[in-house]
Order: C-alpha cells, then sequence, then structure tokens
C-alpha cells in the first residue's frame, strides 16, 4: 500500500493552538516515513507484484483526524500549559529589567560615573542572559512539541496502513488534494476510530528536562 500523504513535525512557539491548522502544518510538511524505509509506507512485501497493481484509492480528511483525535488535542493541551507558564515568567522578568533601566537612567546633564558604567553594562549583560535563556525555551518546547507530534505521526501511519490493507487500498490520499471522489473511497471514520483507541493521549515531555540539541553538554 502506498502512502503519499507527507508528514513532517513542523514546530510552533506562538499561543495558537496545536489542533487543527497548527497541527495540520505540523505533520504535513515532509515525506512519511513509516515502519520500512524511504516515502513508500506499508508496502507489503505479499502484495508486491512485477506488474503495477490497478489503483485501489483510499481518502483521508486530514484536518478532521487532527481536530477530533484525542492524542493530538492532548499535545495541545500540554503545549499550552507549558505556554502560559513561560509568557507568565518572561512577562515578570521583563518587567523587572525595564524597572533595572528606569533606575539606570540619568537625568538630563548627568555625566555617568564610573560606577554607573559598570552597572550599565552589569544590566546589558543581564539583558542578554534573559534573551538567551528565553530563546533556549523556544527551543526546548519545540523540541517537546515535535516528539509528541512524532508518536501521534507514527500511530497515523500505523493505523492508515492497517485499515488500507484491509480493504485493499494501495494509495492513499489527503481529502485536501481530491476535490471530487466517491464516498467508498472515504478511511477517515476507520483511521480515526483507531487512531483513538491506539493512542488516546500522549505524553508531552518536559522541556525543562531535555538533553541540549545536538547532544552538547
Amino acid at each position: 500500500m502506498i502512502m503519499v500523504f507527507p508528514m513532517r513535525v513542523w514546530r510552533a512557539w506562538r499561543a495558537a493552538p496545536v489542533v487543527g491548522a497548527m497541527l495540520l502544518l505540523a505533520l504535513m510538511t515532509g515525506p512519511l516515513l513509516g515502519p520500512e524505509t524511504g516515502p513508500l509506507v506499508g508496502v507489503r512485501a505479499a502484495q508486491a507484484q512485477d506488474a503495477f497493481p490497478n489503483q485501489a484509492i483510499g481518502i483521508i480528511d486530514m484536518q478532521r483526524i487532527l481536530r477530533e483525535s484525542t492524542a493530538a488535542r492532548s499535545v495541545d493541551r500540554e503545549r499550552q500549559v507549558y505556554l502560559e507558564a513561560y509568557n507568565k515568567e518572561t512577562a515578570a522578568a521583563e518587567q523587572a529589567l525595564r524597572e533595572k533601566q528606569r533606575e539606570l537612567t540619568l537625568g538630563a546633564g548627568q555625566q555617568p560615573t564610573p560606577e554607573d558604567e559598570q552597572k550599565a553594562r552589569d544590566f546589558r549583560q543581564q539583558v542578554a542572559d534573559f534573551e538567551r535563556r528565553v530563546a533556549e525555551r523556544r527551543r526546548n518546547l519545540e523540541r517537546a512539541l515535535s516528539q509528541a507530534l512524532a508518536q501521534v505521526q507514527q500511530m497515523i501511519t500505523v493505523v492508515a496502513d492497517e485499515v488500507a490493507a484491509e480493504r485493499g487500498i494501495n494509495l492513499v490520499l489527503y481529502r485536501s488534494q481530491v476535490p471530487l471522489f466517491d464516498p467508498r473511497m472515504e478511511m477517515t471514520e476507520d483511521v480515526l476510530g483507531r487512531l483513538n483507541e491506539r493512542l488516546p493521549a500522549v505524553a508531552f515531555p518536559d522541556p525543562a528536562s531535555l538533553p541540549p540539541a545536538g547532544g552538547a553538554q
């Protein structure tokens, strides 16, 4: 069975919800790699033939799967928890830096003393450290999201392959790619139901616990 709906995790940091458009883009921007190597997923050895088989097409409504999948929705909820906490902490840190900046602002006509200059250097370092921490948190949240969505991606591949094999389907397309089709080609309901049974939720990794990217220590 050849599955041609491409998937790769697209990572998000903004507060927009993951479920729906964000998750759809997250899973539709690259080749889908499943149990076998390469983009042709689910091609079973028992089904291999010398000649090309007649096309038996199945249609998947990925927008609906990502909107209604309990696993994808759990990813969104967990991400929002971390994002709201980060936003709250970041806002507090920004406010503290603004207050510090006001304290260091010299009045009109005042000349900075060596002590003032040192305080200004220290403040610039504090700002740089703050920006570094924010960027690191953003990257770690993106990595955690990527890992969580990879579990959803893998299970979608597995269950879609199973449903297609059971129905004799050897070509799967996104519904968005096919404006008109025979309703008998629709396999979304079966894939969604089996996905929810197999993967009702996904454990969202704690971004702070992730090892440094690239294995750096």
